[in-house]
């Protein structure tokens, strides 16, 4: 456990490749974090907890691997967990409609029609409710019941159904805050108590709660929020009553071995937290329009078997994920919520290359001379130009000089300048040219070679 690894010094934020890297340091203060710890999994075990930066930028108290942060929507996969183990020991069932097992609320009727939602749909955020997510109560502010939040009677709307339910993904907190009454309904237990009997213990999140607010000992031990700036949340951070949805305090440690748990349940292992049945639910699509089972993120067809969830409140951004083949992976949190890009663009593709995270299906394009790549290629209006060089490659648009490219390893080609990769798959009977640019996420180009 320590400082975080050199190797992240040789990433760079929207930097091109050939600049010197602004080392780790440098991209934290550029994205407004104070503070970050990471727990590497390998092989399904936590091997590593790295931290860096301090918990406020009010004092020198640094980040350890101990530190608590707002796991915000990370949390979502936590109560998922608790529902299944209570299915497992015949307390709940997934397929029961919500309103007969709530006792101190109901979800109303629209105009005389009642909808009928179940724990499953509520879990993979397919029930139709409403309020995406939840701010949460700065200090000072009452914090309502949690009846009176569905009923919009806090700082968000009513939660609602306004959807077909069972049909379609549409993320829902206000989904989970029902979920969380009907944990708390059935067994008469707080979240907190409930949490640590089915998941904390089990798992052995030593160091998480859902208490809400902190005690005195865990808050000298918390990391506060901060906004862009950094400029920390007043007081520190806010209170979420919606425990389920956005409630859990914990650490990247802990996060990581709960993941781990989730893939020896996929595996079968003795003891796993939870029960084969169970396990098939949680990662189980709950619909088609995004790959989510209960509580978690899943993989998409055709990439490596993975599970895990992402986190923001305010002052907060966190990830957490296992690949359920290898056991490789990872938590982070940080007390920053600037933007997810120090996650999402520098974080995960450093880890993904230095530890060889799984890639996608689909075997490496294989090396091909640079003259039979030459020539034009159209996507939509836009035209590239590839020539060859002594060198290798270059790539050319409209307006702007040509950029080189080098030949890679793997069958592709590289240009230092730009955060771009270049290959050339080939398909009916000619090649394309297929245009990836690291820091502009899910934008593939594909290009079909001029003839003539």
């Amino acid at each position: 456990m320590g400082d975080l690894p050199e190797f992240l010094d040789r990433y760079q934020l929207e930097r091109p490749r050939s600049d010197r890297p602004l080392g780790f340091a440098a991209a934290l203060a550029d994205h407004h974090v104070p503070g970050i710890s990471i727990a590497l999994l390998e092989h399904g075990q936590v091997t590593q907890t790295w931290t860096m930066g301090h918990r406020s930028v009010t004092s020198d108290a640094p980040v350890e691997p101990d530190t608590l942060f707002q796991a915000a929507s990370i949390s979502k996969s936590i109560a998922a967990a608790c529902v299944l183990r209570l299915v497992d020991e015949s307390v709940l069932d997934l397929d029961t409609d919500v309103n007969d097992l709530l006792k101190s609320w109901q979800l109303p009727a629209n105009d005389g029609w009642q909808p009928h939602v179940t724990l499953r749909q509520l879990l993979a955020h397919t029930a139709g409710t409403t309020v995406h997510g939840l701010a949460g109560y700065p200090p000072g502010m009452p914090v309502p019941s949690v009846p009176d939040i569905l009923d919009g009677r806090g700082n968000s709307a009513p939660v609602r159904v306004t959807a077909v339910p069972g049909v379609r993904h549409s993320y829902s907190g206000g989904g989970y805050t029902i979920a969380q009454l009907v944990l708390t309904d059935v067994t008469g237990l707080d979240v907190d108590t409930l949490a640590w009997e089915l998941v904390f213990e089990p798992a052995g999140m030593v160091h998480s709660t859902f208490a809400q607010p902190l005690d005195r000992a865990r808050a000298v031990r918390a990391a506060s929020g901060h906004r862009a700036g950094p400029a920390p949340v007043a007081g520190g951070w806010h209170t979420y009553a919606d425990l389920a949805a956005a409630g859990m305090w914990s650490t990247a440690t802990d996060v990581a071995r709960f993941f781990a748990a989730i893939r020896d349940s996929a595996a079968g292992a003795p003891g796993a937290l939870l029960s084969a049945r169970s396990t098939r639910a949680m990662l189980t699509r709950g619909a088609p329009n995004r790959a989510y089972g209960l509580g978690v993120g899943i993989a998409e067809p055709g990439a490596p078997a993975f599970v895990g969830h992402s986190g923001s409140n305010e002052g907060y951004r966190s990830w957490a994920g296992i690949h359920l083949d290898d056991g490789s992976g990872a938590a982070i949190m940080t007390n920053g919520d600037h933007r997810y890009q120090l996650i999402t663009d520098l974080l995960l593709p450093a880890l993904r290359r230095e530890y060889g995270w799984p890639a996608a299906a689909g075997a490496p394009t294989p090396t091909v001379a640079a003259s039979d790549l030459a020539g034009r290629y159209v996507s939509g209006n836009d035209e590239f130009v590839v020539a060859e060089t002594d060198a290798g490659l270059t790539l050319t648009v409209p307006g702007q000089p040509p950029v080189p490219l080098t030949a890679g390893t793997d069958g592709g080609w590289r240009a230092r300048v730009l955060n771009v990769d270049v290959r050339f798959p080939a398909r009916d009977g000619d090649r394309v040219l297929v245009l990836h640019q690291e820091l502009v996420p899910d934008a593939d180009v594909e290009a079909t070679r001029v003839t003539g």
